[in-house]
């Protein structure tokens, strides 16, 4: 599991685990649930052009970190191979949440009900 998502007092709660933590330079993201417009199953994103790089890590199929693309900043914590979600997100930070999950459809249903 590269990241373990929570709901705690309606906010999302994102949290890189292991190493990740160092490669995204973020041990945790937080999002009220009101910023949160949707997420979709995507396992083909990370065939998509990402942008620069500012701070954070690519390397082997492996993304991690804030990209910055077509005035929009997007955090990354996903790996080539695994089940990823994307969060779009609104009023915040970063524009999308690209994530690397267990149970993926389970957490698109969840989101997408809030």
């Amino acid at each position: 599991m590269r990241n373990k998502l929570s709901i705690e007092n309606n906010n999302l709660i994102v949290e890189p685990q292991g190493l990740d933590k160092l490669w995204s330079l973020k041990n945790k993201l937080v999002i009220p649930l009101n910023h949160i417009a949707g997420a979709t199953l995507d396992n083909t994103i990370l065939f998509d052009k990402k942008g620069l790089r500012s701070p954070g890590t690519a390397a082997l199929g492996y993304y991690a970190g804030s990209f910055h693309y077509n005035n929009e900043i997007n955090f990354y914590n996903a790996k080539k191979g695994s089940d990823i979600i994307v969060i779009q997100l609104k009023g915040e930070h970063y524009n999308r949440l690209v994530l690397s999950v267990d149970n993926p459809h389970e957490w698109v249903d969840k989101i997408n009900n809030l």
